[in-house]
C-alpha cells in the first residue's frame, strides 16, 4: 500500500453471537410487533401488569409507562418464558406509528426516566437473529 492512500475504518457496532449478559436489561421488538423484555428490564420497569405506550415522533422513541391493567389504553404484559421474559403485543401501536422492519430489533441504551417511563430509541437498535439451529 502506498503511503498516500487513506484508510477508512468503520467500527462494527454489533455484538458477538451468544447469550446476553443476564444482569443487563434487554428489550427486543419482533417483526410482528411484539415487545419482549428480559427479567432485568421487567424489574427495572417496576414489574407492571400493564403499560401505556407513548411515541416521540421527532426522535423516533417508544415510551413504556406503567399503568393499572384496567386503565384506558393499557397494554398488558404477560409472562413469556419460565426464565423471566415478558411480552406485550404492540402490533396496533406499531401499525399506527408506521414502525415496520424485517427481523428482530434489539434496543440499545435502555433508560428509565425520573417518572418511571422506559425509553426505547428506534434509531439506536441492531437487527438480531437466533443464528443457526
Amino acid at each position: 500500500m502506498a503511503l498516500n492512500e487513506i484508510e477508512k475504518w468503520d467500527v462494527f457496532t454489533g455484538k458477538q453471537y451468544g447469550r446476553a449478559v443476564k444482569k443487563a436489561a434487554r428489550v427486543t421488538l419482533g417483526s410482528y410487533g411484539t415487545l419482549y423484555l428480559n427479567s432485568q428490564a421487567f424489574i427495572e420497569l417496576g414489574s407492571p401488569a400493564a403499560v401505556a405506550m407513548l411515541f416521540d415522533t421527532g426522535r423516533r422513541r417508544i415510551g413504556l409507562r406503567p399503568v393499572a391493567p384496567m386503565a384506558p389504553h393499557a397494554f398488558k404484559i404477560v409472562p413469556h418464558t419460565k426464565t423471566g421474559y415478558h411480552r406485550l403485543s404492540a402490533a396496533a401501536f406499531c401499525h399506527h406509528h408506521g414502525i415496520f422492519h424485517k427481523g428482530t430489533l434489539l434496543f440499545h441504551d435502555i433508560r428509565i426516566d425520573d417518572n418511571g417511563m422506559m425509553r426505547l430509541d428506534l434509531v439506536n437498535t441492531t437487527i438480531v437473529t437466533r443464528g443457526a439451529r
